[in-house]
């Protein structure tokens, strides 16, 4: 395939100013009336539109992806993807408004390329990476970025997988024979490296080139495709390169034409291969994007396996055990973000029940970790630098297990059974209190002793729940500490979770009256558990 390269708007830099990713939705709803004029569609049948002019509302029998791109002044736009085997000419990419939630961020755009051949100098926006099928990478800035792939995102990938590791072996091989794949894999390290190395502008543009020819390859792929596990794995490595700097109210957007894609083909937690650990990283993604919410995760853990049941193996290897800990936040999840307001008393008595029977679930799963789960090392606090127990794991997978499991235990902690009228009250309780301080600590303290970039990439929103549980300055400190670095070493934005700490913490005092003209604050720690247990979307409601 010819080299060419795609002109990209330049950027003035600065985040205000810094162009958003597109994403990828998957349409199934629009009407065919709708999508053939390009106007939103209700998705009532008939809908408004259809029923107003007075003509037939009928679906459209073909199943389309649509690449989408957000509005921003002076973005990289996503230009068309031309290949001399391919097609002789543009191809024309159509943008559709079709969520109401998020219509206002998308517009119609037209998109232009630019074939030329490209130099390797790394100050230049780089050609998107064509191999030939089976040939190795000969570009030296495609090279680069490959490799920058194998070492920091394919562990992050396979954090759970220990054997094949298909996201850093197999996934690699794949990209010679799949330029999909190639494309996807050079996007998000590009996308990393711009973000952990001081996001210079001319790494910003490789980043976007890159994004912008794998996204554009994959809506073309989507209209085409079977069921292809390799167009599975390069959905959730664009949607990490799209994940990794927005916030996390937008991730389920960018995991949208994921959840569409693997439902399709049907897709599970024991299809095997490729497949299986592309689709088990899904979870651990859509468990992530919904937790700080508080809202139900895109794909019910039910789902996640056939009939609903995640079966003891004879024997709980790591990969396993692990496993099983992300499906078991995924079910406690899943219950806080169900529970309703008020329910009947049978209902109540049925949700009690399976609350007892979640707890006695969690502790079961701690006391079935291998050995090799064990704690290498347990060290004393060390002063405000380090104000918790220092508690090291053998390594990143094994430490970022455990921080799951604990987040687990908190939240069955903070969703203790109650009426609504009583929550406050009941966490405010000693031993709610203590019982969900200790295993905030725990989570925390875990990603200061065990500095792995692997597991400090899934460590974010677990921090943002457990951090707005503690109620002393230095741990508070230590926690702001921690997302910061983390930002710096894995490119993850953190800043909206130092933000959303920082107002947690400003409103959980609480005043007690001093003599006749004076009071003193206190943390009011049943504040900062009712906050956690209403929610992000309910918190800002208030």
């Amino acid at each position: 395939m010819p080299p060419f390269r795609e002109s990209v708007s330049k950027q003035v830099r600065g985040p205000s100013s810094r162009s958003k990713l597109g994403t990828l939705t998957f349409d199934v709803k629009a009407c065919e009336q709708c999508r053939k004029n390009h106007v939103k569609c209700d998705q009532s049948r008939p809908c408004a539109l259809c029923k107003r002019r007075g003509i037939e509302c009928s679906l459209c029998q073909d199943v389309t992806f649509t690449a989408l791109e957000f509005k921003a002044p002076a973005a990289g736009i996503l230009k068309d993807f031309v290949t001399s085997k391919t097609v002789a000419g543009p191809v024309t990419a159509t943008f559709v408004d079709e969520t109401e939630e998020v219509a206002d961020l998308y517009q119609i755009t037209s998109a232009s390329v630019e074939a030329s051949s490209v130099s390797s100098d790394q100050h230049q926006s780089p050609r998107p990476v064509l191999s030939s099928h089976g040939n190795p990478v000969t570009d030296t800035t495609d090279a680069f970025f490959l490799w920058r792939y194998i070492d920091f995102i394919g562990p992050r990938f396979d954090m759970f997988d220990d054997s094949p590791r298909y996201f850093s072996t197999v996934v690699p091989q794949l990209a010679l024979n799949d330029t999909l794949v190639l494309l996807a894999c050079v996007a998000v390290a590009a996308r990393q490296y711009y973000l952990v190395n001081d996001q210079q502008q001319h790494n910003h543009e490789q980043a976007l080139t890159y994004y912008n020819a794998a996204i554009h390859l994959l809506s073309k792929r989507l209209q085409h495709s079977g069921p292809d596990p390799a167009v599975f794995a390069s959905c959730l490595l664009i949607a990490h390169c799209e994940m990794v700097e927005s916030k996390a109210t937008a991730w389920d957007l960018h995991l949208k034409g994921t959840g569409d894609l693997l439902k399709m083909h049907g897709w599970h937690g024991m299809s095997g291969g490729l497949a299986q650990a592309s689709f088990w990283i899904y979870c651990r993604m859509i468990i992530l994007a919904s937790l700080c919410a508080g809202k139900p995760a895109a794909l019910e853990p039910k789902e996640w396996i056939p009939g609903g049941v995640f079966s003891d193996p004879p024997t709980w290897t790591l990969k396993s055990w692990q496993k099983k800990v992300v499906f078991l936040l995924g079910m406690v999840h899943d219950f806080w973000s169900r529970t309703p307001d008020d329910i009947e008393r049978h209902a109540k008595q049925l949700r009690d029940a399976r609350w007892k029977e979640l707890e006695a679930e969690l502790v079961r799963h701690q006391n079935r970790a291998p050995a090799v789960c064990s704690p290498i090392s347990i060290l004393p606090p060390n002063g405000e630098d380090n104000p918790f127990q220092s508690v090291r794991y053998l390594n990143g997978p094994v430490s970022a297990a455990w921080q799951m499991l604990h987040t687990a235990f908190l939240i069955l902690t903070i969703c203790t059974p109650c009426s609504q009228a009583s929550r406050l009250s009941v966490l405010s309780s000693p031993d709610v209190t203590r019982r969900a301080q200790m295993y905030a600590r725990q989570i925390v303290a875990n990603s200061l002793a065990n500095r792995c970039t692997i597991a400090w990439a899934n460590a974010v929103q677990l921090l943002t729940i457990a951090g707005q549980c503690l109620v002393v300055d230095s741990e508070r400190n230590a926690c702001v500490r921690v997302l910061r670095e983390i930002q710096q070493q894995t490119g993850w934005n953190t800043r909206a979770s130092i933000d959303r700490l920082g107002a947690a913490w400003e409103n959980s005092w609480r005043y007690e009256s001093r003599g006749r003209h004076s009071a003193v604050g206190q943390v009011d720690a049943g504040k900062l558990l009712y906050h956690v247990w209403l929610g992000e979307s309910e918190v800002q409601a208030e």
